[in-house]
């Protein structure tokens, strides 16, 4: 699904993923691609116990099944927007649209443009609800 956010084309797409956590995770937060991880953000669980904390999540309510985490990437223009602001994007939608899940933040600097990648799990931590994502949401 992708959204267009005004005219300079700033897109934000979700993808469910059915992955190994970790990997999404590494690849989110890899130091060569978000500025030996100045770039990285932990919203309701730690540096280090991320995929723990989320498994936890899944285990507490017993949803270890299916879709493992969601991906969101916001992607913007080349020289649309710095890096810095772009992390702040990212923690302002993540605060804003997902404060009950465990959610990793890491922007991406490796390419002519600068894009967030979001992992959120797919259990809230605090109700136990798979995260449904939908058109409208």
């Amino acid at each position: 699904k992708a959204a267009i956010l005004g005219k300079d084309m700033a897109v934000t797409k979700i993808l469910s993923k059915r992955m190994r956590l970790d990997r999404l995770i590494n690849y989110v937060v890899n130091p060569d691609k978000t500025d030996d991880y100045v770039l990285t953000y932990f919203y309701n669980c730690h540096r280090g116990s991320a995929k723990k904390e989320m498994l936890d999540t899944k285990d507490r309510y017993s949803k270890r099944d299916g879709i493992q985490a969601f991906h969101i990437i916001q992607a913007f223009d080349r020289g649309e927007i710095s890096p810095e602001l772009a992390h702040q994007i990212g923690h302002e939608f993540i605060k804003e649209h997902l404060p009950d899940y465990e959610v990793v933040l890491g922007t991406h600097v490796d390419k002519e443009h600068i894009h967030n990648h979001i992992v959120l799990n797919s259990v809230s931590f605090m109700t136990g609800k798979k995260y449904h994502s939908t058109s409208q949401s």
